[in-house]
Order: C-alpha cells, then structure tokens, then sequence
C-alpha cells in the first residue's frame, strides 16, 4: 500500500507543468556500528547509516518566491569485505524534501522514510545472520549549493533509528551528494 501511495504521489508531481527529473549520487556517514575488521593498518566498519546512495526524483516548485518540494525514490547500500567472509546493509528509501532558495543556495528540512533495511553477513566458521528492520522514518536536514546550476552539491544530516523486535539502534548520517536535473 506504501508503494503505490508513493507512486501515485510521484506520478502527481511528474505530471504538473513545472516538474523536472533529477538524480542524486552520494554517500553517507554515521550511525552505530554493526560489525568491523582491520587489515592491520585500518580499521573497515559497516553502518547503520552508511554507504552508497543513488536516486531518482521529481523537483517541483510550489510558490512564488523559489520554495521547492522534492520528492525521491532511492537506494542505500553499504558492503564490507573480510579475507572469510562478507557482511551488507541496503535499504530502499523516500524522500520528501520542502526547501527555500536564498541567493544561489537552498536550505531544507523534509523526512525519509526506509523500506525494510536488511543487513546480511556470512562469515566462514559461523551461521550466516540476516536482520530484516521495520520500516524507519526519520527526519531530513539539507543544505544546497548551486541552487541556480545544472549541478548542485547537497550536505545532508538524516536523524533516524532502525528497530527489529523492541531493539532500536542509531542510523543518524551525514552526506554528501552531488545532484543534477534533466
């Protein structure tokens, strides 16, 4: 039912004569460990906030004065590989993003919302673990640079907690993003 609120919203916007497509690349940082190894000069960690990001969406001004709402369908994915074995978290995710242009800036606050993070290791020697979390809504902080350009780059603070059977654990994350309209 999620999914098709979210496209039905999505189509909305896409179809409204002043939206564009764009797409974001970006990574994360932050949120409680989950598990990590070193190869006796660094130490690798895998996060509950971290990882490689990618999404596609609609931008679509809704008032007179540069106000934008944002609305995205993406994917995080963070892996960690060991000489025996390998552990992964990946999420879908939403985001919906209200901002306000000053100058050749962009400032927003907005929610995102995370479809079934799952996080999956398989090490030899021990029973492979899989952790399917709830779904997790949190909240979004975004800052833009180049708001009038092709390009824009994006610092993004994303406040939310993953939770499987009561357990609640941290995936706050700041990112860094780049981000382009058609």
């Amino acid at each position: 039912m999620t999914r098709f609120i979210i496209t039905v919203i999505l189509l909305t916007l896409a179809s409204t004569a002043r939206a564009a497509p764009y797409f974001e690349l970006g990574v994360d940082f932050g949120g409680d460990t989950l598990i990590s190894t070193n190869d006796n000069t660094f130490t690798y960690k895998l996060t509950a906030g971290g990882g490689l990001k990618f999404a596609l969406g609609v931008k679509n001004e809704v008032g007179e004065h540069g106000e934008l709402l944002s609305l995205s369908l993406g994917y995080s994915y963070e892996n960690l590989d060991a000489s025996n074995g390998t552990a992964k978290i990946s999420t879908p995710s939403v985001d919906a993003i209200y901002s306000i242009k000053r100058n050749n800036h962009r400032f927003g606050i907005g929610a995102s919302y995370h479809i079934g993070p799952t996080y999956k290791e398989n090490f030899s020697g021990f029973s492979p673990v899989k952790i399917d979390f709830d779904n997790a809504l949190g909240l979004i902080l975004q800052y833009v640079n180049g708001a009038d350009s092709g390009f824009q780059y994006v610092a993004r603070i994303t406040l939310m907690d993953y939770e499987v059977n009561g357990v609640s654990i941290d995936a706050d994350s700041f990112g860094i993003f780049v981000s382009h309209g058609f």
